[in-house]
């Protein structure tokens, strides 16, 4: 995701948030990458339309599906 300045901070405080595995801040093309494990798609996308996108700090994100887990 992309952040307003100093939303790195507030992105790390997501990670209590039900189903959140992971942040970090990163360095490139996006701020913050979140890993979210949810058991349907149903579940992941009520994470993001009612946790997620409320917050008005969050410029941008883009939700990507894992494929495989090894």
């Amino acid at each position: 995701m992309n952040v307003k300045r100093g939303g790195e901070g507030k992105a790390l405080g997501l990670k209590k948030l039900p189903g959140v595995k992971d942040i970090t801040e990163v360095y490139g093309e996006f701020d913050v990458i979140m890993k979210v494990e949810k058991k349907s798609m149903d579940e992941l996308e009520r994470f993001l339309v009612d946790k997620i996108r409320p917050l008005d700090w969050i410029q941008k994100s883009k939700t990507m599906i894992q494929a495989h887990d090894k």
